[in-house]
């Protein structure tokens, strides 16, 4: 075991394994508040990322770290998980279902200046839900938050690690003003962190017309492809302008031809051929493979830099052109 590895043991068997086992339980018990809408029999289990790292350099005889973790960044992702869950407790008792056009230009406002670059309103359907977790209104705003592409083209790299982490920091600190602000206004919300949601994100955001899942499993927007980080507000308002699109369906033939992040994935954890299962969830990735790379390298994201979209600017418009040519 080398001593980048020791050390980050140590230093998470002293202030870590107890609180990350403890927020788990606190998010993953929000099944058994009364009233919660809750995961479907075909919902997944959620991947607990910090508890299986752990395990990994434990159990693994060649794992060798090669990153330090930037423990204050993580301290303060784990505090706002915390608070999303703490601060139900201050909606309102009655509150209310019903939002005017002018409140809700007011409420995106508001979003965007939290440093949100993306928004919209979309209906959740329990299947999204992990199991043992609890939504407390279906009604939900997914959000997405740029990531630096300087940063990205640096991975696997400290920095884009670092990077990675502020940006999970900034969107979750985001996620939970703006519940904060719901509730100020007299509306119930439900904020949900962008590390260790309680929901998949990328199929809610594809649903929402953000954006749509490539064949590397993250969501592709076209504002600035991959490098987007996503996290959600749930809330008590029944009429907003919700979504349920089906845009970006070309960006799946694109993705067939192109595969990138097949080619370019270090562990070649990314599959040619997705599989379907009964349930109708989507494996694209091999969990294990990518698992053991991204808790040895930085947390890895070459296949974010890999996919052409990550280049932004009018890549989405001229992929698409390409694209619709060649049909």
């Amino acid at each position: 075991m080398g001593i980048i590895q020791k050390i980050t043991l140590a230093i998470f068997a002293k202030v870590g394994i107890g609180r990350v086992t403890k927020m788990k339980e606190k998010q993953l018990t929000l099944d058994k508040v009364p009233g919660m809408i809750v995961s479907s029999p075909k919902s997944p289990e959620r991947f607990e990322i910090p508890l299986e790292m752990i395990k990994l350099m434990k159990e693994g005889e060649n794992i060798k770290v090669h990153h330090s973790f930037p423990l204050r960044t993580m301290l303060s992702n784990m505090k706002n998980i915390n608070l999303s869950v703490d601060s139900l407790s201050k909606n309102p008792a009655g509150p209310a279902m019903s939002a005017s056009s002018e409140f809700l230009d007011e409420l995106k406002e508001y979003i965007y200046s939290t440093g949100v670059n993306i928004l919209e309103f979309v209906k959740l359907y329990p299947d999204l839900i992990f199991q043992g977790a609890g939504i407390i209104y279906d009604n939900a705003i997914i959000l997405a938050m740029e990531m630096s592409q300087e940063k990205i083209d640096k991975a696997p790299s400290q920095e884009t690690m670092d990077m990675v982490m502020d940006t999970y920091d900034s969107l979750g600190i985001a996620a939970n003003k703006i519940a904060e602000f719901l509730r100020e206004r007299g509306f119930a919300a439900q904020a949900d962190h962008p590390l260790g949601g309680l929901v998949l994100f990328p199929p809610l955001a594809h649903k929402a017309g953000i954006g749509r899942v490539g064949r590397h499993g993250l969501l592709i927007t076209p504002e600035f492809g991959s490098r987007v980080r996503l996290a959600a507000v749930y809330t008590s308002i029944q009429d907003l302008p919700f979504v349920d699109s089906t845009d970006h369906e070309w960006i799946d033939d694109y993705c067939d031809d192109c595969g990138l992040c097949i080619d370019q994935c270090p562990p070649q954890a990314i599959l040619d051929k997705v599989v379907v299962h009964e349930s109708g969830q989507i494996t694209r990735v091999t969990q294990k493979l990518c698992f053991e790379y991204f808790a040895q390298y930085y947390g890895c994201s070459v296949c974010i830099k890999a996919c052409p979209f990550s280049d932004a600017g009018d890549t989405y418009e001229r992929l698409k052109a390409l694209t619709e040519k060649s049909e």
